[in-house]
């Protein structure tokens, strides 16, 4: 095939794609997402604008089937290539800072993807202006991530603030509008403001299902959020029937053990106690049990892993992917000098019994500080897959209250970050499978180890 005609294939596939995530075929899409990626990047290069949104296309679509490790590295991957074709400030690369905030929201991870989502509204308001219409959806990003945090204040303000923007720009009746109308309606409900939320909600299903037809999961996600709070008023029989039609296109667009699909069935349980039919609840909640625990959960609220890296707290670009030691590891997308400052270690600050308690339940990354522990699973940088081993080309310095990163050697591109965990020996052991020629067997340290940073150490992305 001639070059044309490569070109031309690879752009039609993207199309196809697209076109079918817009129509909510999300598992059809992907087959053909991934062919655009590979026909895109033969045509065009690997590192070009075409390559970074076919990326994009693709790590979309895996986020909507909540695959968020499939979708995190490919984010990862097109950011990179925007950032070094389009440069450091401009709409293009705030498009993937949104992107990112969006997948920590579809993942539960509210603090890690804030700092994300508001990077992208800075950038995208010196690149386009504070009234363009592609702002407004940078807002409702943020807004969404800092609902989920409880900061509703702040939250509220930037969707009336979107709101603004996209009735001036798009119209009263744009779908976008539904989404910040949807939004909004939640906060009202925490606020108790029930015939408030009440009516945002039916006004933007009303434009959904005008906009996408009665089927689509636009429509099936905000029926369930209204199902919530008739039932909360007391509205059970209303609610059951909500909940029922949105567990049919949750189940139709994404698969029977959706994640979507267990939150609707946990849902319609409660409305199925309400309603005295508890042999049916009893069956919905155990689905609902069955479909949840299969989710690659950090912690007890279900917040999933995404394998990305914060931008903004790594000095040199770097990238998320399988690693031959443990899962996921963390690698330079570009040569690393000795002695630079890598990456920031950071995550929720938390005391010892609810570390001990993480570690003992959940995939820990954990990092001791003075008098308490740094979770980052939970608003981590990227650091936290830094993996164990015995030949580290990575250091750890305590600086204040902050965990930073530096290289101990020159790294190039393409090289796993690694650091010594250095486990106390009086823990139990834990095998080491790093490979390097001195590898000491174990993640703990002999009995009397040389003077280290980081005394008492319990991980950084080893139990996963």
């Amino acid at each position: 095939m001639r070059g044309s005609g490569r070109r031309a294939l690879a752009r039609t596939l993207a199309a196809r794609g697209e076109a079918l995530m817009e129509h909510a075929r999300y598992r059809q899409a992907e087959p053909v997402l991934r062919r655009a990626v590979a026909e895109t990047q033969r045509a065009f290069g690997s590192d070009t604008l075409d390559a970074a949104r076919a990326l994009t296309l693709l790590a979309t679509c895996y986020k909507s089937l909540a695959r968020f490790s499939e979708a995190g590295p490919l984010y990862q991957q097109a950011f990179v290539i925007v950032e070094r074709v389009a440069g450091g400030a401009s709409s293009e690369l705030a498009s993937i800072y949104r992107e990112l905030g969006a997948l920590e929201h579809a993942a539960g991870n509210w603090a890690r993807g804030i700092p994300l989502a508001r990077t992208g509204v800075r950038m995208r308001t010196r690149a386009l202006g504070a009234r363009h219409a592609l702002v407004a959806g940078d807002l409702m990003t943020l807004a969404a991530l800092l609902h989920g945090q409880k900061e509703h204040q702040e939250a509220e303000t930037l969707y009336t603030r979107a709101i603004d923007i996209l009735e001036r720009s798009t119209g009263a009746n744009h779908p976008d509008i539904a989404v910040a109308l949807n939004n909004l309606a939640a906060i009202h409900q925490v606020h108790r403001r029930s015939g408030r939320a009440e009516r945002l909600y039916r006004r933007a299903l009303e434009l959904d299902t005008a906009h996408f037809g009665k089927t689509h999961p636009r429509v099936a996600f905000c029926a369930n959020n209204l199902a919530v709070l008739l039932l909360a008023k007391g509205r059970a029989q209303e609610a059951a029937v909500l909940f029922r039609a949105a567990l049919s296109t949750f189940r139709r667009t994404f698969g029977a053990h959706s994640p979507n699909v267990g939150r609707c069935l946990e849902n319609y349980a409660v409305a199925l106690r309400a309603l005295k039919r508890n042999k049916d609840a009893r069956a919905c909640a155990r689905r609902a049990e069955r479909i949840l625990s299969r989710i690659d959960a950090l912690n007890d609220e279900g917040v999933a892993a995404t394998a990305t890296v914060n931008p903004q707290l790594a000095k040199f670009r770097m990238i998320v992917r399988p690693s031959p030691i443990s899962r996921f590891g963390l690698f330079a997308a570009e040569p690393i000098p000795t002695g630079r400052r890598v990456i920031e270690y950071t995550g929720e600050r938390i005391g010892r019994r609810e570390a001990w308690r993480r570690a003992n339940l959940f995939r820990s990354y954990l990092f001791t500080m003075d008098g308490y522990w740094i979770d980052g699973a939970i608003g981590g940088s990227g650091a936290e897959y830094v993996n164990h081993s015995c030949e580290p080309n990575v250091r750890a310095r305590k600086v204040k209250d902050r965990i930073l990163y530096f290289s101990r050697r020159a790294i190039a591109e393409g090289e796993e970050l690694t650091i010594d965990y250095r486990f106390p020996a009086d823990m139990d052991l834990v095998p080491c499978r790093c490979g390097a020629p001195a590898c000491r067997g174990t993640i703990n340290v002999p009995r009397h180890p040389e003077p280290r940073v980081g005394s008492g150490r319990r991980s950084a992305g080893s139990s996963r």
